[in-house]
């Protein structure tokens, strides 16, 4: 076994790698897209990685074959600061090898990533493969985020109650704007911890603001006794020929968020039944969202109403004094 550099001629191999995985995948998972089965749209959804700037890509080689790959690439912000992303489609391996290859893949790639000074690496990885997220964990990573899909076909918990659930207009945008930072307070706290930045509060109550008059996006409002209490917004998610992640005929829930003091009345149940009825009454098959695994309520929520993991975000965050405290 040797590892180099990948590179546009090992892109057809890499294929026939992924579309294998892609096929245990969709075995564990079948609201995927049967499409990346085959090569062609795998090859495409590779080639898209390969071609972002400042990518970089690892090949394993045995016996003059490729037997696994590692693509991904760095990118700077202010939240993440310089980190690496290897998304859905950056690895794979062949059916005959341990997943012990990832570990020895990652171990060639955060070499190059951490020598360009990224420090935080992220990884997306199929939910069915537990040895193949059990190497992941034994790297160091931990989970961060889950990515999960609902089949509409399945009836959602009906709510009686006084929760009144309508669409959001332009005499709600007060309303809006006060709900709007609800889940970013929400998870600044134990356990989430995620920075909350005041600065960005505006940012934020102006964006969910301009989403009632987004014509791709439903905000659904939920008021009880005339006070606001929550909100959920759907839009379409467009599948595309490099998305492995989101089948043909789905809505995404973007962003949910309930009053801290309305929690426990079923505010987020009901305005998902709301939010699911209608996106079925639009011939919609499938919905997607995310969540924060740390968010205790949202993990709890989402998998009672019928939410199944199809990816996990797993992260390493690596001490940046390894540039220099080599022990030499």
């Amino acid at each position: 076994m040797k590892f180099i550099a990948f590179e546009n001629r090992h892109l057809d191999e890499a294929a026939s790698l992924l579309a294998n995985r892609h096929m245990y995948d969709r075995n564990m998972n079948p609201g995927l897209s049967p499409k990346f089965e085959g090569t062609e749209y795998a090859k495409k959804a590779i080639e898209v990685l390969f071609n972002e700037k400042n990518s970089f890509g690892v090949a394993a080689i045995n016996d003059s074959k490729l037997v696994g790959y590692m693509i991904g690439s760095i990118h700077t912000d202010k939240n993440r600061e310089r980190h690496t992303w290897v998304k859905y489609a950056g690895m794979a391996i062949a059916e005959s090898e341990s997943t012990e290859l990832y570990r020895e893949l990652y171990a060639e790639f955060a070499k190059q990533m951490v020598e360009n000074g990224s420090f935080n690496h992220y990884v997306m990885v199929p939910s069915g493969n537990k040895s193949a997220i059990e190497a992941w964990l034994h790297l160091g990573f931990a989970y961060e985020q889950v990515h999960a899909i609902r089949d509409l076909s399945v009836s959602t918990d009906r709510v009686f109650s006084d929760i009144q659930i309508r669409v959001a207009n332009n005499e709600d945008e007060k309303r809006i704007r006060e709900l709007a930072t609800v889940i970013m307070e929400h998870q600044a706290k134990s356990p989430v911890f995620a920075p909350g930045f005041i600065e960005e509060r505006e940012d934020y109550q102006g964006g969910y603001a301009e989403l009632i008059n987004e014509e791709t996006a439903t905000l659904w409002l939920a008021l009880y006794q005339n006070e606001s209490v929550g909100f959920q917004v759907f839009e379409s998610a467009e599948a595309s020929d490099e998305n492995l992640l989101t089948p043909e005929s789905c809505i995404s829930l973007v962003v949910g968020a309930t009053v801290e003091s309305s929690r426990g009345m079923g505010v987020s149940t009901a305005l998902l039944d709301h939010g699911l009825t209608f996106a079925k009454k639009e011939g919609y098959q499938f919905c997607e969202t995310d969540w924060r695994i740390t968010n205790l309520e949202s993990s709890r929520f989402w998998s009672k109403n019928g939410f199944k993991p199809i990816a996990y975000r797993l992260v390493r965050k690596i001490d940046p004094r390894i540039l220099w405290a080599t022990g030499i």
